[in-house]
């Protein structure tokens, strides 16, 4: 971890200092090795040449289950296991690499020439804060294919947006926070723009604190595997003529985000717009898209970013934290190639009941739902069969089917005919519904 601050106040080195003293003589007493582990001996306690009195200590970052606890008791509240955490008497200034140690990633991610890249909708970090300032460096692309592609981030304090910030082509520094002293704060940097748009990279974020620590992670996560409508496509538009702009695009207002809010999971997207299992959306029935379908991209980490960059082999994902609940909302797209054609219908479905099988290999235990209809449920009996099927063939009984309701007038139409944040919300509320249901279920069996 990169970090850079003033040294620690005389008063703690005296008491490092002093611990270091204490443990020496029970070493001598006790007949031990005579390797000096004390916290000051971690901290490098150096003397300064002018006044050896004068101690300070270099930088360091302490771990959760260290003394620091015995001078700042909420550390452990904060700092998750193996986590890296900064105290200091005073604010001082850190920077450090966005690394799992030192915030809490969400979603996936691929690091490439020292940035951490934010993959998909909502991917992001986050860490707590006592201090005044902090802001990141970060690197787009944007408006490389089309001025309404630009990477956009939202800043979120305590769980509230309170900047969204467009990205500029480059690198460039942004503020996420400046102001009165936050205490104990969790600040979030989460990607609102979806992944085949502008890339957004983090190389680096500074604080002005005096605290700093990874939020831990909630129990369980949920993952959603999807197209447009998964990422937010249009949620904020003012009517269907806008058509597609990234900056109309907010996925923290996605039915996916907000089902994970209202179950208190962590959660994680997997969508492209466009996107499908055997055709991207076409404009000609039987005529197939097949550049980048949903199969080629749910094994790794990002697989957009890696091929336009021309790469020879892409990086695996590696499900270090398997998901508890997977909803897959696919379909919609390839009715575009099948139309009402039975034997293509016929092949979405078997591609379906295969990526099921994909999918499951990944997430032995979860509970996986199919589900789809916000814009249309012309392939719902196809999806339902391959479940059914799956579930027969294989005897998992962990796997359900469920329609969303179709997008009313009532509530709006977003660009070009996707869900408004209204309708996302009416989705959220449905499938958290559902789950609870499940769930509830589960427990009473």
């Amino acid at each position: 971890m990169m970090c850079n601050w003033k040294m620690f106040t005389a008063v703690l080195a005296l008491i490092l200092m002093l611990s270091a003293c204490d443990e020496a003589g029970e070493n001598e007493q006790s007949g031990g090795t005579g390797e000096d582990s004390s916290l000051a001996a971690q901290a490098n306690i150096i003397g300064n040449e002018d006044d050896p009195g004068d101690l300070v200590s270099e930088p360091y970052y302490y771990g959760a289950d260290e003394i620091v606890h015995d001078f700042d008791p909420e550390a452990m509240l904060h700092a998750g296991e193996k986590a890296s955490y900064f105290f200091a008497s005073e604010p001082e200034d850190v920077t450090f690499y966005p690394e799992e140690a030192a915030v809490k990633r969400i979603g996936r991610f691929i690091e490439y020439k020292d940035t951490y890249y934010l993959s998909y909708t909502c991917s992001g970090v986050s860490f707590l804060m006592t201090g005044d300032k902090a802001e990141a460096v970060m690197v787009s692309n944007g408006g490389a294919y089309a001025d309404n592609q630009q990477g956009w981030v939202g800043v979120l304090i305590n769980g509230e947006l309170t900047k969204r910030i467009q990205l500029s082509p480059g690198e460039e520094t942004y503020t996420l926070y400046e102001g009165d002293e936050l205490k104990n704060a969790e600040i979030a940097i989460v990607k609102l723009s979806e992944n085949q748009m502008a890339c957004t990279g983090i190389k680096s974020i500074s604080c002005h604190a005096s605290r700093i620590a990874p939020k831990f992670r909630k129990e369980r996560q949920i993952e959603f595997i999807g197209d447009s409508i998964t990422c937010g496509y249009g949620n904020e538009a003012e009517s269907p003529a806008d058509g597609f702009d990234s900056a109309q695009e907010n996925g923290l207002l996605t039915y996916g985000y907000m089902t994970a809010e209202n179950l208190g999971m962590e959660p994680m997207i997997t969508a492209i717009s466009g996107i499908g299992l055997i055709s991207d959306y076409t404009g000609t029935v039987g005529i197939k898209e097949d550049y980048l379908l949903m199969p080629q991209v749910y094994d790794n980490s990002d697989t957009n970013f890696e091929m336009r960059r021309g790469f020879d082999e892409l990086t695996p994902w590696d499900f270090r934290k398997e998901s508890d609940i997977i909803v897959i909302n696919l379909g919609t797209n390839d009715y575009s190639y099948t139309g009402r054609n039975e034997d293509l219908q016929l092949e979405f479905e078997n591609a379906y009941y295969k990526f099921l099988g994909q999918v499951r290999g990944k997430n032995p235990d979860a509970m996986i739902i199919c589900t789809m209809g916000i814009m249309g449920a012309e392939l719902f009996d196809e999806i339902e069969n391959a479940a059914i099927r799956y579930k027969e063939d294989f005897g998992d009984e962990n796997i359900f089917v469920m329609k969303f309701d179709y997008q009313s007038e009532e509530d709006g139409y977003g660009g070009d005919y996707h869900p408004t944040a209204a309708t996302h919300r009416k989705a959220a509320e449905k499938l958290t519904g559902f789950i609870r249901e499940l769930e509830n279920r589960g427990d009473s069996e």
